[in-house]
């Protein structure tokens, strides 16, 4: 073990393969949720031209344009083949891994470890013989990593394809972190001492000093390229920069001046992610939303949104020390007062984990050997009392916490009350601070065999997570699978039986669909998509009479749901009611409008009805629209593919 600690290419491997060992049975989960409208059925990712050629796939979504951008490079060497894109996921994952093992050994080289002094009985610089194997530097990078690689609350970030968003905006915002550090110890390192201060004369080495100077500007320049591309992939990066001068804060010192030198570039990416939400239209809501609609509940106020949140973080909390129960779509309460016990009491919680945080950090406040030998014997014996140095890590992770969970966690509402791939980016401070109380822990024992025994609880630690991750990512293997999960830990959720009848149906288990779907109905009366999937299923059943109302009411539930327009005018057309078809899609022409499946239907129909001009002008819409439609229409009508309509090809 101290080996393992203590040696950096051990700890890197292990890391590594802890991640491999945990996601190995990830690499034929199937697309699920958001994936079909993002991935499978999302035409802008089909050709690298949407990204290099034209504005296509940045319109798309602006602040999610590289996110986008690395799905249509796995379509474009891969197809639609699921083992691909879980590649990627794993390796972006291991990487954020790796950056963290790799941010923790550098934070001990910061002046903040370097230069402080040490209390009575501390052990900052030396620890007892029985305790060697906590020591702080390679102990706690190397638990928080393996924390962080096989905690199961990840999960749902790598295994759920579409949720790259939030690894890879972490992974940028980690490598940013760590860009920025190095740029500050470069720095630091040049910074003279007194002595050197005094004197005149110049060495040798002078001659390197140029070519040592462009090293941290490069490295800052890297740091601030890593920003704009954590924006560009996910707006929770948006407190990056303020996450930046959380760090430098806390374990870098020095004048205002020069601190503000490296910091200005970083602070000033903040527009960023503002600036892409002027090129997307709706509302904050959306914005912040994943694409797509299976996982939002209905819209709530500011304050009930906030009040709800106090709750959910306490549940999030809870996910980090006991990850059970685990649920892809919670049926979670929504709280409209504040007093409420639940409320309130989550309220007091977060306030007391805050105000610890701010405890330690100021308790753990700089106390330098240069400031200790300027004071008298007495004023240097009380500065000693301080905490432990190391204890800072705790203020950190803490105040790190809260920062990630900011932007999804406040007063901007999301129709998604609670989702575990929010915790990806908090659970490094949440790592990083469980690390640090073991390993505070651990250093209180002084007993023969008392270090051995903690180090082998935290390895029973990592391997009882990297277990539990495993069950849960055979929970993800099938849709089925994963959908009776669901449905047996929100069994009021009508959305959860919805998918789980479409799971069922896509499995040729008609009719367990069937009876799935119209349970959706039954829990959950307002949820839309359960009438216009089990009016498919009438549909496919050659039942179109019966589809109709299920139809109708998706409609009224809701008006913005072009899909339900274009089957109800399949379901009309499919029990002949042809003059219907064209009153309804004609009323409706705004919402169908270059839906080239229901313009055919028009076409047809009118068709039907004798009316030649006006299917002939439908004609013409379908061919712009979809070719081998026009063809079908064209048939219909008893023409060639004289209009420039190719007969079998899209």
């Amino acid at each position: 073990m101290n080996f393992l600690c203590r040696s950096r290419l051990p700890a890197i491997l292990l890391v590594l393969l802890a991640g491999i060992i945990v996601y190995a049975n990830t690499f034929q989960v199937p697309f699920v949720l958001d994936d079909e409208t993002s991935i499978v059925n999302n035409a802008v990712i089909r050709s690298l031209e949407n990204f290099y050629a034209n504005s296509t796939g940045y319109e798309y979504l602006p602040n999610r344009y590289v996110a986008f951008w690395t799905f249509a490079l796995n379509y474009h060497f891969g197809g639609l083949n699921v083992s691909g894109f879980h590649a990627v996921n794993l390796l972006i994952h291991l990487v954020g891994g790796l950056l963290v093992y790799t941010l923790l050994r550098l934070t001990f080289r910061t002046p903040y470890f370097r230069e402080q002094v040490p209390g009575p009985g501390s052990k900052v610089q030396g620890l007892s013989p029985h305790s060697s194997l906590l020591a702080p530097h390679s102990f706690i990078p190397l638990f928080a990593a393996l924390l962080f690689v096989v905690h199961p609350v990840q999960t749902q970030a790598v295994t759920y394809i579409v949720q790259r968003m939030t690894s890879l905006a972490t992974m940028f915002y980690l490598l940013s972190v760590v860009l920025y550090v190095q740029a500050r110890l470069r720095l630091e390192s040049r910074v003279p001492s007194p002595e050197s201060r005094d004197s005149k004369d110049q060495g040798p080495g002078d001659k390197d000093a140029e070519p040592q100077q462009l090293v941290p500007v490069l490295l800052l320049a890297a740091s601030v390229v890593s920003a704009v591309l954590a924006m560009m992939t996910k707006p929770i990066a948006f407190t990056l920069p303020l996450a930046i001068l959380l760090y430098e804060i806390c374990f870098f010192r020095g004048a205002w001046k020069r601190r503000l030198f490296c910091l200005l570039p970083l602070l000033a990416t903040l527009p960023i992610v503002p600036m892409t939400f002027i090129d997307i239209e709706g509302s904050g809501s959306d914005i912040l939303s994943d694409p797509g609609d299976q996982l939002r509940a209905g819209s709530m106020s500011r304050l009930d949104y906030l009040f709800t949140q106090f709750r959910v973080i306490v549940t999030y909390l809870r996910l980090l020390v006991l990850p059970v129960n685990q649920n892809l779509d919670y049926d979670y309460p929504v709280y409209t007062t504040f007093f409420t016990p639940p409320v309130f009491l989550s309220f007091l919680l977060l306030t007391v984990l805050f105000a610890l945080g701010v405890f330690l950090f100021w308790r753990t406040r700089w106390v330098g050997i240069d400031q200790v030998s300027q004071r008298s014997a007495r004023n240097a014996q009380s500065s000693k009392r301080a905490l432990d140095p190391t204890l800072r890590l705790i203020a950190f992770g803490i105040f790190w916490f809260f920062l990630a969970l900011s932007i999804e966690s406040s007063l901007v509402p999301i129709e998604d009350i609670i989702v575990e791939h929010r915790l990806y980016l908090p659970g490094f401070g949440a790592a990083v601070a469980f690390s640090t109380v073991f390993c505070m822990m651990g250093r209180k024992f002084d007993r023969p065999g008392s270090g051995k025994l903690l180090v082998l609880v935290a390895v029973l630690i990592v391997v009882v997570l990297g277990f539990a991750t495993w069950q849960r990512n055979h929970v993800w293997g099938g849709a089925i699978r994963l959908w009776q999960d669901v449905v047996a830990k929100s069994p009021n959720k009508g959305r959860a039986h919805n998918n789980l009848g479409v799971s069922l149906e896509d499995a040729g288990r008609r009719p367990e669909a069937f009876k799935t779907l119209s349970r959706a109905i039954a829990v959950d009366p307002d949820y839309y998509k359960s009438y216009y999937n089990l009016a498919d299923l009438y549909l496919i059943s050659g039942q179109p009479d019966a589809a109709l109302p299920l139809l109708q009411t998706a409609i009224r539930l809701r008006s913005d749901f072009t899909e339900a327009y274009v089957k109800l005018g399949a379901a009309l057309m499919r029990g002949g009611h042809f003059r219907e078809v064209t009153i309804f899609l004609e009323e409706n022409i705004d919402r169908i409008g270059e839906q080239a499946e229901a313009r055919f239907y028009l076409g047809s129909a009118y068709a039907f009805l004798g009316q030649r001009e006006a299917a002939l002008r439908e004609l013409e819409v379908v061919s712009r629209l979809d070719a081998q439609l026009a063809g079908s229409l064209a048939g219909l009508l008893g023409m060639n593919s004289n209009h420039g309509i190719s007969h079998g090809r899209k």
